[in-house]
């Protein structure tokens, strides 16, 4: 009786690792242009884009996982790692999912990692202490997350990112274009850009893209410097002011104090005829104006 009590622990034992972590590896029909939505707390998911037309997932479920659901047809397909409703301790699942390139995904996690990559649909992927990196032709993009760092690099796609203490980096992007940060560096680099908005409290902001006609660009930060890299044959009316920091400009003119008894400088002034909008801000940094 002792003999086979023994048995059965060492099958038990044996046993552990299988009940530790559960292996992924299902597919399900999709449609070429439909959304996948992707929910995971922690660990990591990694989207790619392939030309079949379906969804697959592979990788590896935490352990004290209760399931992954993985359901939908058609237009719709979710990707869910599912906890137990009083779970104490889990650890991270990592997904490697595929999807029809022209999907629109929507990954939302709590601690896992997000890399999106090959999607021509809109992305949105969100966050809370997690990396997030897109790259691929998305038509457009919308990042975010609270304490981890976003990097987009997108052919020629407008959209928006921001992080509370991460840096945000946006490469390639074009059109309307959004990011912020509270801590954390902003920088944007692209194509022809017709409405910027960029917003950091103590961090560097810098842009270097390419300005449509009637372009609009607003740059702000309260500690940090502002750099704006144009092309020199811009056209463009020019707004920029700093409280205690010095005011570079590539274009030719010179800024002036805005008080005798202030470090401020201000500078207004147009080039190529004007169009373009740009307005650069700093309370306590430099802002730098360079050519091309």
């Amino acid at each position: 009786m002792k003999k086979l009590g023994f048995v059965v622990m060492v099958f038990a034992v044996a046993a552990l690792p299988a009940l530790a972590q559960q292996r992924v590896d299902e597919k399900r029909p999709a449609g070429k242009d439909g959304v996948v939505e992707v929910h995971n707390v922690a660990g990591s998911v990694r989207v790619t884009g392939w030309d079949r037309e379906e969804v697959a997932v592979t990788g590896t479920l935490g352990k004290g996982t209760e399931r992954l659901e993985f359901s939908g047809s058609g237009n719709r397909t979710l990707v869910k790692v599912v906890l137990p409703h009083f779970s104490h301790h889990v650890d991270g699942s990592d997904l490697e999912i595929k999807v029809p390139a022209g999907s629109t995904l929507d990954v939302e996690t709590v601690s896992a990692d997000i890399t999106a990559d090959g999607v021509s649909g809109s992305l949105e992927l969100e966050s809370v202490s997690g990396t997030v990196t897109a790259g691929g032709d998305p038509r457009r993009f919308d990042v975010k997350t609270v304490s981890g760092d976003v990097e987009v690099t997108a052919a020629n796609a407008p959209g928006r990112a921001k992080s509370v203490s991460g840096r945000v980096m946006l490469k390639g992007v074009a059109g309307a274009v959004e990011a912020s940060s509270v801590s954390g560096e902003v920088s944007v680099t692209g194509g022809s850009v017709s409405t910027v908005e960029l917003e950091t409290t103590s961090g560097t902001i810098t842009l270097d893209a390419g300005l449509a006609k009637d372009a609009r660009v607003e740059a702000k930060t309260v500690s940090g410097e502002v750099k704006l890299v144009l092309p020199s044959n811009v056209g463009a009316d020019f707004e920029v002011t700093t409280f205690s920091g010095d005011i570079t400009n590539d274009f030719g003119q010179p800024a002036r104090r805005t008080s005798e008894y202030a470090p401020g400088k201000e500078l207004s002034f147009s080039v190529g005829g004007g169009g373009a909008r740009v307005e650069a801000k700093s309370f306590s940094g430099n802002v730098y104006l360079r050519k091309r």
